[in-house]
């Protein structure tokens, strides 16, 4: 089985399966996922339908790949139904609940789980060669750099869980060529945590508390450590200009979206999404050196 539940069989015997089984493209009764702060995502039976754009057929391509790699921590495309949504197989498990991030969020088997997960999925697109029409929303700047596919926002809350243990990934969306310490920047900025704050257990329930040299500075250290033993590589020396960068490309493209009138990255201004990110960069600035590997 896949992390789907669903039948190991090729696209086409899935769709079969699952036409016999649920009405993929005419089954009315829809549940709103949580979680995301850019699309309007649905769950209908044992699927996922979620808005297209220019960038979907890269994506449903990548998908595909992916499925013909064996890679298992991803959605399977399935089609587009009849109001020109896609259809992706629904993956089960748990993801983005409050309770799941006091649990298991900040495991040392977290972290090294979701590096493992990252290398499975950065190793298996090495051999895909998209077309020279394929469009992605995001795309590393400079060419001679594009090793792997990215994820482009692979953190917690595109992060599922089952059995206590990362198991895939979802929300392809933002998905474009680009060196794997592309991916890798935000991840650990994301999951270690290297911004201005960390989770604090020491009152028995999860707290989140300013970063303290003193106190958190070592553990930053032996989870960057822990995050690249896990993946496979050494820490890059230039660790903090990697996720300096990320950073800064992640404010431009909230400004750049939100100038082209999507409004959803304009509601991540209003929320103060933006405002919070630059002055990350500025902490990270201001701190990485704390938590440089020597």
């Amino acid at each position: 089985m896949n992390p789907s539940g669903l039948p190991d069989k090729s696209l086409s015997q899935r769709v079969d399966f699952l036409e016999d089984n649920i009405d993929i493209k005419h089954t009315t009764r829809e549940e709103v996922l949580s979680g995301g702060n850019v699309n309007h995502i649905v769950r209908v039976g044992d699927t996922v339908r979620r808005p297209t754009g220019y960038w979907s057929p890269s994506v449903h391509e990548l998908l595909k790949h992916l499925e013909q790699q064996g890679f298992e921590g991803a959605p399977r495309f399935l089609g587009i139904d009849d109001n020109g949504r896609e259809i992706l197989t629904f993956v089960t498990g748990e993801i983005n609940q409050p309770e799941l991030e006091t649990r298991i969020w900040w495991t040392d088997e977290t972290l090294t789980g979701f590096a493992c997960l990252l290398r499975q999925f950065h190793d298996a697109t090495q051999t895909f060669k998209p077309g020279s029409e394929a469009k992605w929303q995001l795309t590393y700047a400079n060419v001679a750099e594009h090793e792997v596919i990215c994820h482009n926002d692979a953190a917690f809350y595109n992060l599922v869980f089952q059995n206590g243990k990362p198991a895939a990934l979802i929300d392809f969306d933002m998905a474009g060529p680009g060196p794997r310490l592309w991916d890798i920047a935000y991840t650990l900025y994301t999951s270690v945590p290297l911004g201005g704050f960390t989770p604090d257990f020491s009152s028995g329930a999860m707290e989140v508390v300013p970063y303290q040299h003193d106190k958190h500075a070592a553990e930053r250290i032996r989870k960057i450590r822990l995050f690249f033993e896990a993946y496979g590589i050494p820490v890059p020396s230039n660790l903090q200009e990697w996720i300096i960068e990320r950073l800064m490309v992640l404010c431009e493209t909230i400004k750049k979206f939100a100038a082209n009138g999507n409004q959803a990255f304009q509601k991540m201004i209003d929320e103060g999404h933006l405002a919070h990110y630059e002055s990350e960069v500025h902490f990270i600035r201001d701190h990485f050196g704390e938590w440089e590997i020597i």
